[in-house]
């Protein structure tokens, strides 16, 4: 009679069998881990290139306020009163009844009552707003007209989408947000510029910061230059922000005033508004793909690296 015998180590059998478990876990990293990152990096490009400002945010209204009714310059009548204001819409989804404007190109008072001062701007004349605490917006690459740049670009921040169309078109509205933010402000905004020519004139620029058209030509040639951004109560102007892709690092600004033109239809334009700054900057921007790929990576070796411990353990 042949008797079989295991003449395998006990010891042995429990390394080999660490050794092929952890085979088999380092096999099925390396498998799964291309399968994570296309899947990750999938939703992180998408939200690189997804315009998630689907409002128009920026408008241009008439000042239908005559006299303060509250503050410190209560009774006095309103600096802005028939002047054209630029204003960035503050539109909150869960509660649309709270809808309002920011006058953002807006003259001010400052001083004592007995020694007041009329400012041609205000301390809320920036965008993105000061009180944000939100950085300028970046400038990314372009591509078409703008390949070989660095543009303004509609993303999912507040501020980025720079679309801007007259306050009066919000009054024909479906949505419940929009009507609620034509109606802000008990109506102060209301009012029709229907026959003003607005006209956007260039007050500063930083040296490398340009401005041009939806066919990439540049809208101002130099300071005090005005641009026609369009006729009465129906336009759209989206203006492009751009820098050369080699511009140095650092913030860039451009300050700007409305004017109306007049065009024969409105015998008496309406006054200018006050001042208003956009603020962008240019940096160093990794490619999110880049950023998750290099974690993947040091993930993967890390992984690695225990299961080569826990091997040589296994062989001790």
């Amino acid at each position: 009679m042949v008797i079989s015998r295991n003449t395998t180590c006990p010891k042995k059998q429990v390394t080999q069998t660490r050794q092929a478990s952890a085979s088999s876990i380092a096999v099925s990293f390396l498998v799964v881990a291309p399968l994570v990152l296309s899947t990750a990096l999938a939703p992180a490009q998408a939200d690189d290139t997804h315009n998630h400002s689907d409002e128009t945010e920026f408008y241009i209204g008439l000042d239908g306020l005559e006299v303060f009714p509250t503050g410190t310059y209560a009774g006095l009548e309103n600096p802005n009163y028939n002047r054209l204001t630029f204003l960035f819409a503050h539109r909150h989804e869960e509660t649309p009844e709270s809808n309002h404007f920011h006058g953002i190109g807006a003259y001010s008072y400052s001083g004592s009552l007995d020694n007041l001062t009329i400012n041609s701007t205000n301390t809320n004349n920036r965008i993105p707003e000061s009180y944000s605490e939100q950085p300028p917006q970046t400038l990314l690459l372009g591509t078409g007209f703008y390949a070989g740049r660095l543009i303004s670009t509609p993303t999912n921040k507040e501020y980025s989408n720079l679309t801007i169309e007259p306050v009066v078109s919000l009054k024909a509205s479906k949505k419940l947000g929009n009507q609620y933010l034509f109606n802000s402000s008990n109506g102060r905004w209301q009012s029709s510029i229907e026959g003003a020519n607005v006209g956007l004139e260039l007050a500063s620029i930083s040296t490398g910061l340009n401005v041009g058209d939806s066919a990439g030509v540049d809208i101002f040639k130099s300071v005090g230059d005005i641009y026609t951004i369009g006729i009465g109560d129906n336009f759209s102007f989206t203006p492009t922000f751009w820098t050369d892709a080699a511009a140095p690092l650092g913030t860039y600004s451009a300050s700007f005033k409305l004017v109306d033109l007049g065009n024969g239809n409105n015998p008496i334009p309406f006054k200018e508004s006050g001042t208003f700054s956009f603020d962008f900057e240019v940096k160093t921007v990794p490619e999110s793909s880049t950023v998750l790929g290099l974690g993947i990576v040091g993930l993967l070796a890390l992984s690695l690296s225990r299961l080569q411990k826990l091997t040589r353990n296994s062989l001790n």
